[in-house]
């Protein structure tokens, strides 16, 4: 007998029933209501696996990420009204509430605001090469109060990962300034330099190195101009000049030649690598282009 009432006592459709419950009860109502929507929950996440799997990381990735958002904010809303239901005095206990959490909680609070603006028209998203406080990388998780990137090394130069998460709290991107290279225009100005001496043919040099670049490492226009109008809905860009340029000037009593031209963020090293090569190759059979040689 006992035993068939203490299965009274915890049987939600019973709870239900009551016009009246007391805290107690609303707290089993709490516990079988979360228990039930995480089993729904998990169900959905299985179907949609099952009926129109992922075709990479990245959208499997997204997929879970909103589903556990969608999740949170309903299981939120929800729970509202079975944990206040027995309250008489819910704006008074609310109110004051309200004024200790957000004393208390500050820290979590601008966490939550830098989350929205992370989010907003103006923020980053998972996949684009931030560098805030002094640190680059690139993101690959945003969460409610802190967001991580895998560290890239801070040389112009290589901008290579060394594959360490690094975790940031979301108000950072409120108290400092960050730079952004976001996947809508993941494209950047790069220059390669290097000396000949002063009696080379720069002329010729200079020929070669035009050459090497549109022929081998040109950006498709039509990319940059597709990148560039996804990006002008939020920024008035002004880029000017697109095509790759050699520059040449005397310095230090030597021929300096500049490469400028624009590359994938992380194709840089690669693209470095292939003018080097290229130019040790072309340069080789021509006597009158010698390197300076360094001090």
């Amino acid at each position: 007998m006992k035993i068939f009432d203490f299965y009274l006592e915890l049987n939600p459709v019973n709870i239900l029933q009551l016009k009246v419950r007391s805290f107690s009860e609303n707290i089993i109502l709490l516990v079988y209501f979360v228990l039930f929507t995480l089993f729904i929950y998990r169900i959905i996440l299985v179907i949609i696996d099952r009926l129109k799997p992922a075709q990479d990381t990245i959208i499997q990735y997204n997929r879970r990420k909103t589903g556990r958002v969608l999740y949170t904010s309903f299981l939120i809303l929800a729970l509202f009204p079975i944990i206040f239901s027995s309250l008489n005095f819910l704006p008074t206990v609310l109110g004051l509430a309200a004024a200790g959490i957000v004393i208390s909680l500050k820290e979590v609070w601008l966490n939550l605001v830098g989350w929205l603006v992370i989010l907003g028209s103006n923020g980053f998203r998972v996949g684009d090469r931030v560098q805030i406080d002094g640190t680059k990388g690139d993101v690959v998780n945003i969460g409610l109060t802190k967001f991580t990137l895998v560290e890239v090394l801070n040389d112009p130069d290589y901008e290579q990962s060394t594959n360490r998460l690094i975790h940031f709290p979301n108000n950072l991107v409120i108290m400092h300034k960050y730079f952004l290279v976001s996947e809508r225009m993941d494209f950047v100005w790069d220059e390669f330099r290097f000396k000949l001496t002063i009696n080379s043919n720069w002329e010729k040099a200079e020929e070669i190195a035009n050459d090497i670049l549109i022929n081998e490492l040109i950006l498709a226009p039509e990319i940059v101009e597709a990148k560039i109008r996804e990006l002008s809905k939020n920024y008035l860009l002004r880029i000017g000049k697109r095509t790759p340029i050699v520059y040449v000037a005397i310095k230090d009593g030597s021929i300096e030649l500049s490469l400028r031209y624009l590359t994938p963020v992380r194709s840089k090293r690669l693209n470095r690598i292939l003018i080097s090569k290229s130019i040790l190759k072309r340069f080789k059979t021509e006597s009158d282009i010698i390197f300076e040689e360094p001090e």
